[in-house]
Order: structure tokens, then C-alpha cells, then sequence
């Protein structure tokens, strides 16, 4: 069996293992929510929604059909906007807008962490609270303004994504893709939050793009090197996606000129992040290279409780100064693993299906808001979140034999970040978010029913 091939099946296998996981997830999360008519009346709009689009994109767009789509994504993502009008959002999307509003007070990065009862200032990395701060400037802090900065990063994504599906060999599938990004329930849903996550795409996607297309010289180290320092400067866990990238390319080109191109992205990489490393050896006389809650991910992630999920930390470290906590809970997390080796493979196996089977975080972070939603809403929006997550994962079994072997190893490099950065930590649906581009780019592929093996390019 070649390489390619066994590389084909074993995508195939995972994503295979992650659609059961989901489908026999279905009861639960009917259960949970509850599952009417409504519901399916959602997923039927939705799916028409997404096909007449799809359908409209198998030429280049002309200007009215691209105006046509551009106002259907943004009434879906004014509706989403409307449910979360007035509400605050707890965990990440709270304190990046405390975070945002700190800088403009003169505060600094500083942020209260009520679960830890301290001040941390390394808690979260600078790259999204400053992004969110300079538009706050510009635009205030409303939901509208929040709406127009993720659709704004989205729509820059999507260009991305349709840039890549063109450099692959299949502009089609690139111009569906994008088009579908647009409208993903997880992407809509986190729209009008102050999320980090569309960020984090567009890093990830730009980086494909730019390792695919790489360009000589210091100019070339730069399209790599900023993009791959602002994403370590937005979330930690996801940097090495930069490297992976370059390491299952390496058959494609010249291995002189990866590595070369690699080796001056990471000059320019270190250079982006050096005010960061300053700031935090002036704060803390120590080198904190991102951020200071790897300890406290790596709790979340293992302990006997753990889901993979966000939960309170032990109230016994509670005021403990911001290294120390982050040791401590770190020794607890090692401690655990130590003494419990079966059950953190098991949980490690769970945490990776939990978090690729299921799609409806979305829904589960506008629930969570305050004041509350009712569960008619969620029994409205589940439907639709986890039978087209569960289509992405079915299209990337059934797909993979004919997709070029630069988007399957693309793909390798996702699954690879997460199996190999992510699942021991903290690990949910939002931390394999960044992948959806290039799923997308697998359910899409080959479907105007072209030639695409052959016209497919290599980097």
C-alpha cells in the first residue's frame, strides 16, 4: 500500500470514528433540548439556503448573484445578532470585552479572575484584545459593532478559503467553500461574541495558503512570519499548525527551500512576539513566552472530573499569585496522569471525539448567556449545528479518495495539531474550529464535476 493511500484511509478512518461518535450523539442532545418540527424546519432553510448558494457559485458570481448572497449571510447573522442583543456572554467573550475596555482605561492587560481570586496579567495572550480594543475605538462595543468585526474577519476568510481552493486546482470548490464558511452555524453563531476564534481561522487559513504559495526572500518570511506570531499571540495552543504545515509539505518542494523559508519565518515569527516576551519578564522576572494558563489547561483537560470542557478550578489554590497558581495546578493535572495512566488515555480518546463528533457549542454559548434563552431557542438551533457538522465529517469519509494530495495533507496537518497540541489540554469543539476551511474545501471538492485530479496543482 503507498504512502498516499494509507494516508487517504487513515483521514478517512478518523473522521469515520468522530461522524458515529456524533450521530449516536443525536438522542442525548434531543434529549437535552428537546427536538420538534421547528428544528427540522430550521435544517430544511438552512440546507436550501446553503444549496441555492452552492448551486450559484458553480461559475464565477456575477456582481447581483454575489450581492444576492452578501444579503442572505448578513440577515442570517443579524437574526443570531438579534438573540444575543442585550445579553452578556460569560467566559472568553466576557473578558476579552473587560480586556478590550481595561486597555482603553489605561489597565493594562490586567483582568480579576473570580474562579482564581486574583489579578492575572498573562492570563490571555494580547493579539485579540488589542484587535478588539482598536476597534472599540472606531466602533464602541455593541453587539452590531461585534457583529461587524467577525463578519468583517469572516469575510476575509472566506477570500482566503476560495484563494486556496483556487491554488489547489478546483476555484469552485474554493468559491462553495467560502460561501458555506459564511454561513456555518458554528461560525454564525459565534458572529456577534467577542471570540477569538474567527481570528484564529483566518490565521490558520492565511498560513496554508502561504506555505503552499511560498515566496523567497525576507519579503516571503514575512507573509509566514507575522501570521504565524500573531496567531501564537492569539491562541498559544494552535501555533505549532505553522510548523505541521511545513513538516507534511515537505515531499512537495525543494527541502532547502522549506527549510530556509521556514527558518526566516521564525526570525520574524520571534520578532512579533519579542514586545510580548518583554512585557512579561518586566512584569514577572520570568520568561513567559504566551501566556500563564497552560497549567490551569492542562488541569481542565486532566483531572478525574475533566470533560475536556472549561470547569472551575480546585477553590483550594484560590489567591495563590499568578505563577505560583499556574505550577501548582499543573503539578495537580501531572500528578493525576501520573497515578492514573488508563484513564487519561481513555480520557484523552473521549475528549478527541467529543470534541471532533459534536457541533453545537454555538448553541451551548448562547444558552449560557444571561439574561437566559429559552430551550425552545436551542431545540430551534441544535438541528441545524450538528447535522451539518455531521455532514462536514461524513464528506470528509466519502470524499478523501478524490481530493489532490495537497489538501489531504493539509487536512494531516490539522488532525495532527490536534492529536498531537490540543487533546491533552483543554480540548472542545471551538478548539478544532480551526480546521473548517479546509473541511470545507474536501465537501466541496470535485463537485461540478470537472476533472480536478488533473488539474489540480502542486505547491
Amino acid at each position: 500500500m503507498s504512502a498516499t493511500r494509507a494516508l487517504r484511509l487513515t483521514t478517512a478512518a478518523l473522521f469515520a470514528v468522530l461522524a458515529l461518535y456524533g450521530l449516536t450523539s443525536l438522542p442525548d442532545l434531543a434529549a437535552r433540548w428537546g427536538l420538534g418540527w421547528t428544528g427540522l424546519a430550521a435544517v430544511a432553510v438552512w440546507i436550501t439556503i446553503a444549496t441555492v448558494g452552492v448551486a450559484m457559485l458553480r461559475q464565477a458570481p456575477t456582481v447581483g448573484r454575489l450581492a444576492v448572497l452578501f444579503a442572505v449571510m448578513l440577515i442570517l447573522r443579524a437574526a443570531v445578532a438579534m438573540i444575543s442583543a442585550d445579553r452578556v456572554s460569560p467566559g472568553d467573550p466576557h473578558a476579552y470585552l473587560m480586556l478590550a475596555k481595561g486597555l482603553l482605561a489605561g489597565r493594562g492587560l490586567s483582568l480579576y479572575e473570580p474562579y482564581f481570586g486574583s489579578d492575572w496579567r498573562a492570563l490571555f495572550p494580547p493579539a485579540y484584545p488589542v484587535l478588539l480594543a482598536g476597534w472599540g475605538v472606531i466602533a464602541g462595543f455593541s453587539t452590531g459593532s461585534l457583529l461587524a468585526l467577525g463578519t468583517l474577519t469572516d469575510l476575509l476568510t472566506a477570500r482566503m478559503i476560495e484563494r486556496l481552493g483556487d491554488r489547489l486546482g478546483d476555484a469552485t470548490a474554493g468559491r462553495r467553500a467560502a460561501w458555506l464558511y459564511l454561513i456555518w452555524p458554528s461560525v454564525l453563531f459565534s458572529a456577534p461574541l467577542a471570540q477569538k476564534e474567527s481570528l484564529c481561522v483566518l490565521l490558520v487559513t492565511v498560513l496554508a495558503l502561504v506555505w503552499l504559495t511560498p515566496r523567497s526572500g525576507w519579503r516571503g518570511a514575512i507573509t509566514l512570519g507575522v501570521p504565524a506570531g500573531v496567531l501564537a499571540l492569539t491562541q498559544p495552543g494552535e501555533a505549532p499548525i505553522a510548523a505541521l504545515f511545513a513538516i507534511v509539505l515537505l515531499g512537495q518542494m525543494p527541502r532547502w527551500r522549506i527549510l530556509l523559508f521556514g527558518l526566516r519565518g521564525a526570525i520574524v515569527a520571534a520578532a512579533v512576539m519579542m514586545p510580548w516576551w518583554v512585557r512579561n519578564w518586566t512584569l514577572f522576572h520570568a520568561f513567559v513566552p504566551l501566556t500563564s494558563a497552560s497549567g490551569a489547561s492542562l488541569w481542565i483537560g486532566n483531572n478525574p472530573n475533566a470533560t475536556g470542557n472549561w470547569e472551575p478550578p480546585p477553590p483550594a489554590l484560590k489567591g495563590l499569585p499568578e505563577l505560583v497558581y499556574n505550577a501548582r495546578i499543573k503539578a495537580l493535572a501531572m500528578a493525576w496522569i501520573d497515578g492514573h495512566p488508563a484513564a487519561f488515555l481513555r480520557l484523552t480518546a473521549a475528549k478527541l471525539a467529543r470534541a471532533g463528533g459534536i457541533g453545537v457549542f454555538g448553541v451551548t454559548r448562547l444558552t449560557a448567556m444571561q439574561p437566559t434563552l429559552p430551550l425552545t431557542l436551542a431545540a430551534l438551533l441544535w438541528p441545524v449545528a450538528q447535522l451539518s457538522h455531521l455532514v462536514l465529517l461524513a464528506g470528509n469519509v466519502l470524499r478523501h479518495s478524490r481530493i489532490p494530495i495537497p489538501l489531504l495533507l493539509l487536512i494531516a496537518a490539522c488532525a495532527l495539531q490536534w492529536m498531537l497540541f490540543g487533546v491533552w489540554f483543554e480540548f472542545g469543539e471551538r478548539h478544532r474550529e480551526f480546521a473548517t476551511p479546509v473541511l470545507l474545501l474536501v465537501l466541496c471538492w470535485g463537485i461540478s464535476g470537472q476533472p480536478v485530479e488533473k488539474r489540480a496543482a502542486n505547491p
